[in-house]
């Protein structure tokens, strides 16, 4: 599934993945809006499944950060406060910079990164074009986790995954906003690329704040 690692194996794992995406699709996009009441029953109708995998699926969107269960009632959509956009982006700071640090100390022994963050801008570029702001979410957070990986830490990896529908959520919001600030996102991408290149992780921070600074630290409806 796109926005998380899959719920639990066994049988029927292909039907909470069908359900775990198009929750998420939904409140990523604000299709679902902030507070908005979930049922197992209406999901599971509106998909033509039982209840059981709407209910795992449920779990896992709850265990990151998209809904809230209140047992016999329903999930409620949460909602994207100016605090959490803050404590989110301070974490994804954080995690980010560690993994260029680490990074940086192994120059020459690996540089498949360059070759995939180009990859992901390619992307990025194309939903830019098309006007696909979900796939441009996607790729966003996507570029951002390749760095994270770099860590070649997997609690950090753990953590981060988490965190992606979250992320994603809000890049959607900020593009939303204001889609004319997708090719500076772009360009932005490519600087901070350039400073994961040349290894340079005190220049990759301070870009990195920029980059979020004039991104998706604005204040944002719910």
């Amino acid at each position: 599934m796109s926005a998380s690692r899959s719920p639990r194996n066994g049988t029927g794992s292909s039907a909470v993945e069908r359900v775990y995406a198009h929750v998420a699709e939904a409140i990523i996009t604000g299709a679902v809006g902030a507070s908005s009441l979930l049922t197992e029953g209406e999901v599971a109708e509106t998909l033509g499944i039982s209840r059981t995998p709407v209910r795992e699926a449920f779990l896992a969107l709850e265990a990151h950060g998209l809904l809230t269960l209140f047992p016999k009632k329903g999930a409620v959509v949460t909602a994207l406060d100016d605090v959490e956009t803050a404590e989110l982006l301070q974490v994804r700071i954080m995690f980010e910079t560690t993994a260029v640090a680490l990074h940086s100390m192994r120059l020459g022994a690996d540089h498949a990164v360059d070759d995939d963050l180009a990859a992901l801008i390619l992307l990025q570029e194309e939903a830019a074009r098309t006007g696909d702001l979900l796939a441009f979410a996607r790729a966003d957070h996507r570029f951002h986790a390749r760095v994270v990986d770099e860590s070649r830490n997997r609690v950090i990896d753990d953590f981060y995954t988490q965190l992606g529908p979250r992320l994603k959520r809000l890049l959607h919001r900020a593009a939303t906003r204001d889609p004319g600030s997708l090719e500076h996102f772009i360009t932005e991408h490519r600087a901070l690329a350039g400073y994961l290149r040349a290894g340079d992780a005190p220049g990759y921070e301070a870009a990195l704040r920029r980059h979020v600074r004039h991104g998706c630290q604005r204040p944002l409806e719910s």
